[in-house]
């Protein structure tokens, strides 16, 4: 009996540990700065979405990025003006609401959406490029 429980025990703990570990989307498709960066840098194509609130962009931005504020009441069905099929790149400040949004572009069948891991204040302490109005 005590062997049992013991075995259900363990098998919790492990679901916990890998169900809930690091990551901002259920595709888990996340890049450091760094490696974001060069990613941006070697595909034009690919659009940069900055989820930030427009009072956030002010303080500083990466450059490319459109901002599509994940907090406006419009942000669900601005998506669905997007081109579905095109690569995109979403940040944030820490990697929540980017991490938010690129569920719901999944969601909505995007197929590749990447985020930014730790965010735009990442990005900053990373000391990587950043643009301001």
């Amino acid at each position: 009996m005590i062997t049992a429980m013991k075995n259900i025990l363990i098998a919790a703990f492990a679901f916990m540990i890998f169900s809930c570990g690091p990551g901002n989307s259920s595709s888990d498709n996340t890049l450091p700065p760094g490696a974001f960066n060069d990613a941006l840098k070697a595909d034009n194509e690919i659009i940069l979405l900055d989820v930030r609130s427009p009072e956030e962009v002010t303080a500083g931005f990466i450059e490319r990025a459109e901002n599509m504020n994940y907090n406006d009441e419009g942000f669900s069905s601005s998506l669905d003006n997007l081109d579905h099929s095109k690569k995109y790149f979403v940040y944030c400040a820490s990697g929540k609401r980017s991490g938010k949004a690129a569920d719901l572009m999944e969601e909505k069948g995007f197929t590749n959406v990447t985020t930014l891991e730790g965010g735009f204040n990442a990005w900053k302490a990373t000391g990587l490029p950043v643009k301001t109005n």
